[in-house]
């Protein structure tokens, strides 16, 4: 069987980094199904992790987006199976992809991605749509959305859920022990990839500042990973009296980082995806909005009972923190918590891709 061609063209920007880290999971469960997969990635010149992309990647002079020759040249000359874009790509682009005889994924995160997706431009060359998110987070269609994709004989998108790989137990055990961490008896502060502000601070730094104060007080210990966009020297390290720790990291692998946020006592993070993650894995968590895309999905989620909703100050954010250690709190969140069932939103797409591909990935 001839392997398979597929390119990834996330949203990259200096700012986020999510959807990247969505495409890389997929990419590597793809690749871990069919061996010998040809992958590739268009991303953004500017972004910081060119470096650590395991697959070719074409770069392009800002967003890709906003590159459609730059991206339309690589398409033309990879002919690929399959495009996928993820909340990326002009109508344009997905009507290029479709000339050259390449299926097109869209992946969509909130309502206004999925809209951009449902426009004429776009629906017309898209073969499936993904919405990562849960029923519960994100507003029914309209009845003109309904109509249309009707008119058109359209799939309806897909809400599949939060997108993350499974743990691994070998890595689970030699990240904690690479930390000296022990399961459940530390707590995990994360403002998202890093490059968010607040005014003129940037997130991560008001994470900090809250994640000081929570281990001056509670002697737990603590990891702060400020994200891999973070423009600052990344503090040193501490360990106190009690021989707990304050560990400060740059970033993780995207294996590691969800071992942490599953093995962690708590969770202090931004209201991107990683709430999503918890949720999915119950593991109880305070969450604060960093950027404009967040605060309708961290009020979803608080209304549902399924996180503390923070403030974004470091005060707000410590002061969650300790509601966390009471465990009539834990208990409420987890009841709450077990009550949402769902599939897993990786093992959907790789279905999907595989019927997509008319060929078995497994």
């Amino acid at each position: 069987m001839k392997p398979k061609c597929i390119v990834f063209i996330p949203v990259s920007s200096t700012s986020g980094i999510g959807e990247y880290m969505r495409s890389m999971i997929i990419a590597k469960a793809l690749l871990a199904r069919c061996p010998g997969s040809n992958i590739h990635f268009i991303l953004n010149e500017q972004v910081s992790y060119l470096d650590d992309c395991p697959y070719e990647v074409h770069l392009t002079k800002g967003s890709p987006t906003k590159n459609s020759k730059a991206v339309n040249r690589v398409i033309s000359q990879l002919k690929p199976d399959l495009v996928m874009f993820d909340a990326s790509g002009r109508g344009g682009q997905f009507k290029h992809a479709k000339k050259v005889g390449a299926k097109v994924g869209f992946i969509s995160q909130h309502k206004k991605k999925r809209s951009r997706g449902l426009k004429l431009n776009r629906l017309f060359y898209t073969d499936i749509h993904w919405v990562v998110q849960p029923d519960f987070c994100i507003e029914p269609l309209s009845w003109f959305q309904k109509i249309k994709l009707a008119l058109f004989n359209k799939k309806t998108p897909k809400n599949v859920g939060v997108i993350y790989s499974p743990i691994n137990q070998e890595i689970k055990v030699d990240c904690l022990d690479k930390l000296n961490l022990i399961e459940n008896d530390f707590f995990i502060f994360n403002a998202g990839s890093g490059g968010h502000k607040s005014g003129q601070m940037l997130c991560a730094d008001v994470y900090f500042q809250a994640a000081q104060q929570f281990y001056q007080q509670t002697h737990m210990a603590c990891i702060m990973v400020f994200g891999v966009n973070y423009p600052g020297e990344i503090p040193p390290s501490s360990i106190n009296e009690q021989g707990c720790s304050l560990i400060c990291l740059r970033s993780l692998e995207h294996e590691e980082f969800l071992v942490l946020l599953a093995s962690a006592k708590g969770r202090v993070i931004s209201a991107g995806g990683t709430i999503l993650q918890c949720i999915a894995l119950n593991q109880v968590s305070v969450a604060a909005s960093v950027s404009s895309d967040q605060p309708k999905r961290l009020a979803s989620c608080a209304k549902a009972g399924l996180l503390i909703e923070s403030q974004l100050d470091s005060e707000s954010l410590y002061q969650k923190a300790i509601h966390l250690l009471s465990p009539d709190v834990t208990q409420g969140l987890l009841l709450n918590m077990s009550g949402i069932h769902s599939e897993s939103a990786l093992e959907i797409v790789l279905s999907d891709i595989s019927l997509l591909l008319k060929d078995r990935i497994r």
